[in-house]
């Protein structure tokens, strides 16, 4: 795992609805975090070497949103507040670092209202140019589009072309594969956006059987170029959510019987069937 410096990112697993952890967020953020964004009285002492000076509360608001739970306040000599974020007791301070070597104490801090700080119009206005900025860059996960075909058959074409299946897409045989299955009633598929631009998707379809409705993935590629930033486990993830969320009583795959798969599946909960073995026969 990456490892960060600021405070909780070893524990800071909750997700948002697009999967995103605080640890991506920070990611994000320190991309964004300006001088512009910065509580005008700590301007002079901000620098991209310390990103997060002054980006406290517009950051831990801005987080509430995102994730719910709630935001405290340590107090501080000055009579201000370091404002971080406790969501469900997972709590995290992404702005830590602008105090070095010094550790803040976060027990028994006063929650901290919007109300009460965005009553003050630049403190508003610097939320609100941070939350634009965010906007921009922040990944979004969204019901697959046929409009998008061309796309998914040449990320299709281009993540199964290497390992583990070495298979030898035609692109436009991989928009026939893909469109056949968003044409089904029964589809259901996610795409990943980051940048503007289509990263991976997640696609499958339902079929009912006497013990209730199943669902099958298909299809769950990433474009090579963007491979092993997580996107694949966001997919999955949501995926999951959300059929389970329908009712489905079970989901299947099938994947390498051998190499990172089995194992990328079997974090998520997936086993191997013993009942049942998959046949086939060439024609």
């Amino acid at each position: 795992m990456k490892t960060y410096g600021f405070y909780g990112w070893q524990t800071a697993d909750c997700k948002d609805k697009n999967g995103l952890t605080p640890r991506d967020y920070y990611d994000l953020l320190s991309g964004i975090w300006s001088a512009e964004t910065c509580a005008p009285r700590m301007r002079g002492e901000w620098s991209r070497d310390n990103k997060t000076r002054g980006q406290c509360s517009v950051t831990a608001f801005l987080i509430q949103e995102l994730f719910g739970g709630k935001v405290y306040g340590v107090p501080l000599k000055d009579g201000n507040y370091h404002c971080f974020n406790d969501v469900d007791g997972c709590v995290f301070d992404l702005t830590s670092e602008q105090f070095g070597n010094v550790r803040l104490n976060y027990d028994d801090c006063s929650e901290q209202f919007r109300a009460a700080h965005f009553s003050k119009d630049e403190k508003r206005q610097r939320y609100e140019l941070l939350k634009a900025r965010l906007s921009e860059i922040t990944p979004v996960i969204r019901p697959m589009r046929m409009e998008n075909l061309p796309r998914y058959g040449e990320i299709y074409a281009e993540a199964f072309a290497g390992e583990p299946w070495n298979d030898p897409w035609e692109r436009k045989d991989a928009e026939i594969h893909i469109g056949e299955l968003l044409e089904s009633k029964q589809a259901y598929g996610l795409e990943y956006l980051t940048d503007g631009e289509v990263a991976g998707f997640i696609l499958g379809t339902s079929m009912l059987f006497h013990y209730g409705r199943t669902f099958e993935i298909n299809d769950l590629a990433v474009a090579p170029v963007y491979q092993r930033q997580g996107i694949a486990r966001r997919l999955l993830t949501h995926c999951i959510a959300d059929v389970k969320a329908q009712g489905m009583v079970a989901i299947h795959l099938i994947t390498a019987g051998k190499g990172a798969l089995p194992k990328f599946y079997e974090d998520f909960g997936f086993g191997r069937e013993t009942e049942v073995i998959l046949m086939g026969l060439e024609c």
